[in-house]
């Protein structure tokens, strides 16, 4: 009789947020949904902010997963807002801890900004408000968005987006401001892989081109907002391109509309492979060529 390997495949999830940014759980209790969703592997990408990950680490620890050093970052191009994943990261690195100090206070600013607007059309909230909801994590426009709802402004968080907090809307601040090429070489001066986040949002294929060019290693292929043709799409993008692939849930809790965690797995050899370049990176600048 030939021999069968009935162990499951390892796989992992790549883009998950807790309350350290705009998600609604707790990096514990993302730990255990990414347990009971069996992952070998999981990465906490909160916005700016990576502090999530020192609180999950214990959990993860207990439940046998791999948490792997992440963050998404904004930036913004030809009017656009970019989102850049890094991975891998090295967490004491200087040059990542002064960024994220920086934009942090910048969405401070951008939130006060947001209601001063609302509060022109007569829609009156406080920024001290929408703070106090973020806690110790990164602000963001789902926190004001939650603080709409929770006056009665709007009925869901989805609303608040289409009548106050999208694009070309009166309560719309943009976001950072900062060049792709910039956020690149953060995540990239801090020892880790820059990926291109949810593809699809940005409706400017050939910009991927350009940020190959400054840096980009890699595209979220696999995404909880990408159907199965969108998919096809951006892995032909990115084997043409020659970049790694990823792919997550984007899991943010209660404060968005989408999939639980684990709803988009990707195969652990996607991992694997964004070791090995970080590995091969980490050789060059030791070994480099004469």
């Amino acid at each position: 009789m030939p021999f069968t390997n009935t162990m499951p495949e390892r796989t992992a999830d790549l883009h998950l947020h807790t309350r350290f940014s705009d998600g609604t759980q707790t990096p514990e209790r993302v730990v255990e949904l990414a347990a009971q969703a069996g992952l070998s592997a999981m990465a906490i990408t909160d916005h700016d902010n990576t502090e999530a990950l020192a609180v999950a680490q214990p959990a993860a620890r207990r439940h046998g997963i791999e948490l792997i050093a992440g963050v998404e970052m904004s930036a913004s191009a030809d009017g656009l807002e970019v989102h850049v994943l890094g991975f891998l990261l090295e967490l004491d690195s200087p040059v990542l801890q002064q960024h994220m100090a920086e934009q942090q206070a910048r969405r401070v600013t951008r939130v006060q900004e947001m209601v001063q607007r609302l509060r022109a059309i007569g829609v009156t909230i406080e920024a001290e408000e929408v703070l106090q909801l973020a806690g110790e994590g990164t602000v963001g426009r789902p926190h004001v968005a939650r603080v709409l709802l929770r006056h009665g402004y709007v009925s869901t968080v989805a609303e608040a987006f289409s009548r106050y907090l999208g694009p070309d809307n009166p309560g719309f601040v943009p976001g950072s401001p900062m060049p792709p090429s910039r956020i690149i070489r953060v995540i990239r001066e801090a020892g880790g892989v820059p990926v291109l986040a949810h593809p699809i949002y940005l409706k400017r294929d050939p910009l991927i081109d350009q940020l190959v060019q400054e840096g980009l290693v890699g595209l979220e292929v696999y995404h909880s907002g990408h159907t199965p043709e969108v998919v096809q799409r951006y892995e032909q993008i990115a084997e043409r391109l020659q970049l790694l692939k990823t792919g997550g849930s984007d899991y943010h809790g209660d404060s968005k509309e989408g999939l639980p965690v684990g709803a988009v797995k990707v195969p652990y050899a996607l991992v694997e492979r964004l070791k090995r370049w970080k590995a091969e990176q980490r050789s060059n600048a030791d070994h480099p060529r004469s």
